[in-house]
């Protein structure tokens, strides 16, 4: 197989982290699946934060060991997956590595109606299984908030939409790159999307 970083982008809710799950099941030579979230909430957990200053320093922390973790793994020679709504902010960093150990890209853009997208983003932030430090403006290891209603973090449908227009998310791409409609998962074709994957990659 070929030495890949496969990059799942998209707008949050749009299904990364399962698809990554699914490609790792049926692509085991995938080494490492990397997610910034994961590093942030490990640290929100460990540092907690007072305001959005001290949450964005520990955000610019994650970045920095999700960097390290692919360039550990690429200095091993393992392939890796790494989920996250990507966009300019990461693409120069990303490339340099990739070139440096000359590892293949791929980047699969999940993309789905805003309409959509901001209902899915709305409940899953009032899942209270969602961790708390990616809703607030202060977090310290142990809070909770019953009423999830009252989270610091919520944009309307507009501002949604700005957002994610101006990180573009949905038209992230680096390497070769598959865009793929997930508006209703029922009809997303995720046998194909992996067999192009494996052709890709050089798996069989």
């Amino acid at each position: 197989m070929k030495q890949t970083m496969l990059l799942l982008a998209g707008s949050p809710g749009t299904g990364k982290s399962y698809l990554g799950n699914i490609i790792c099941k049926e692509i085991p030579d995938f080494f490492n699946k990397i997610s910034i979230d994961f590093f942030k909430e490990k640290l929100y957990e460990e540092n907690g934060f007072d305001n959005i200053k001290e949450k964005t320093n520990l955000d610019n922390l994650a970045y920095t060991l999700f960097y390290q973790s692919i360039e550990k793994s690429m200095q091993k020679g393992q392939s890796i997956i790494a989920d996250y709504p990507f966009s300019y902010r990461q693409y120069d960093t990303l490339k340099i590595l990739a070139d440096k150990y000359k590892f293949q890209i791929i980047t699969i853009t999940l993309i789905c109606d805003l309409d959509i997208l901001y209902q899915r983003q709305k409940e899953r932030d009032l899942d209270p299984e969602r961790p708390l430090g990616f809703i607030m403006n202060h977090y310290h290891k142990g809070d909770t908030l019953s009423d999830r209603t009252k989270m610091d973090i919520q944009k309307t449908k507009a501002e949604f939409t700005k957002f994610n227009d101006q990180r573009g998310y949905a038209k992230f791409k680096l390497g070769k790159t598959l865009v793929f409609d997930v508006s209703d998962f029922t009809h997303a074709n995720y046998p194909a999307l992996i067999n192009k994957i494996k052709k890709w990659v050089g798996y069989s």
